[in-house]
């Protein structure tokens, strides 16, 4: 009732002091009513431990790629079933139209092409199977039918490149198989030293089998299409499981290998505006706003100029032996969160803001960190980080943090 008897310029004149008496000198801005800002530092990291141990990645039958290659002693084997071909020995493929029948494949990926051509081979699969329990296919059960290798281009362009691979007719014609009389699967396999990565039916742009055929029938001389995509297809990988590396670092899609490390907190990391050390109490009420591990790459066969590596750091729930390294469950682990970039120079940073948080105000206990990609099982990405022991100095690891004190 009071401001409404008031002039308006006094009312404007009141206000003004008010504002003036929240607002500190040389902070006009008057954000949080004091002179906090973020700070930023770069350390390189006290490691307590680390190693690398097996992950546990596994095929589900609805990847968005199928793999196929035969690479440092892990093979990978495409599988796809075809159905609603016409009816075994009531249609006949003219062998003129042999150009005309084939699979097309979108890739997207292949090996360095310095060395060794992607070379791949057909094979007719008698063997029912599932897209989710690939490993139970036989060997036994393929048959070649390819009568020579497909060579794939040595450039892929990035939005994926379609090849067709040439189909026998007489296989065609023949399709059924004793344990499978309703589908036609087809397997690739590569040549040693190579592999390749293409679409799968996930993506709408997955392998499609296409041949001109006429019905058995006199009256009838008109060709007839068939054109579709796999109801299923999938892939098997065989190979050994990671081993457990003490002074080494690699992070492992197609036979997928984490990262453990531990590391100790610094608390002079966290210091006030004047450059005091912060107390326990304050450290707790400190805000994170960014942390980021800088690890330095060693070897990096895989992720180039335009593919994003896709890791996690997992917070470890637990106390651990560290003088004995094992296999850690992913029941141990709290998620974290995703760091999706590009390998850039000779390292590349992951994210660990909500673990550095939760350690600083105290909430959680240091046990440790787990670092792993978020495509296992999905490619043949593979990356060997430097290992704290052994790594020059410039290569050590460190943290890229960013933080800002309680302002009041």
């Amino acid at each position: 009732m009071i401001l409404k008897k008031m002039p308006l310029p006094l009312i404007l004149a009141l206000l003004a002091v008010i504002m003036a008496g929240c607002i500190k000198n040389g902070n006009p801005t008057g954000n949080n009513w004091s002179d906090v800002r973020p700070i930023t530092i770069t350390d390189t990291l006290d490691m307590i431990a680390g190693y690398s141990f097996a992950g546990s990645g596994q095929i589900m039958g609805t990847e968005s790629t199928l793999l196929c290659g035969n690479y440092e002693g892990i093979e990978s084997v495409a599988f796809m079933r075809f159905t609603g071909l016409p009816e075994q020995g009531s249609f006949h493929i003219p062998s003129s139209y042999q150009d005309s029948t084939w699979l097309a494949l979108t890739l997207t990926r292949r090996s360095p092409a310095q060395r060794y051509p992607v070379n791949i081979s057909v094979y007719k699969l008698n063997q029912s199977w599932a897209a989710d329990s690939t490993g139970a296919i036989q060997d036994a059960n393929l048959s070649l039918i390819s009568s020579s290798v497909f060579t794939l281009p040595d450039t892929i362009l990035t939005s994926g490149t379609e090849v067709k691979i040439p189909i026998p007719v007489a296989e065609i014609e023949n399709w059924r198989s004793e344990a499978d009389t309703l589908g036609f699967t087809l397997a690739l396999k590569t040549e040693a030293y190579s592999w390749a990565e293409m679409m799968s039916l996930e993506t709408g742009r997955g392998p499609q089998l296409r041949f001109l055929y006429r019905n058995d029938d006199e009256q009838n001389t008109d060709d007839s299409e068939y054109e579709q995509r796999p109801t299923r297809d999938s892939y098997r990988v065989d190979t050994d499981v990671a081993p457990l590396l003490t002074d080494r670092w690699i992070v492992s899609n197609i036979s997928p290998s984490r990262i453990f490390m531990h590391f100790g907190i610094d608390n002079t990391w966290f210091q006030d505006m004047q450059g005091n050390v912060m107390d326990s109490l304050s450290r707790r009420r400190t805000t994170i706003n960014q942390a980021r591990l800088i690890l330095h790459v060693k070897s990096n066969p895989y992720y180039g100029a335009n593919t994003t590596y896709k890791f996690r750091a997992d917070r470890l729930n637990d106390s651990l032996d560290i003088s004995l390294p094992m296999e850690i469950e992913d029941s141990r682990l709290a998620t974290g969160i995703l760091t999706e970039q590009l390998v850039r120079g000779d390292s590349l940073v992951v994210d660990i803001t909500p673990i550095l948080q939760a350690y600083s105000s105290g909430d959680k206990i240091p046990y440790g960190i787990v670092i792993r990609s978020l495509q296992e099982m999905l490619n043949y990405g593979k990356i060997e980080l430097w290992h704290f022991e052994g790594a020059p100095a410039d290569k050590r690891p460190k943290l890229r943090l960013t933080y800002t004190p309680p302002f009041l």
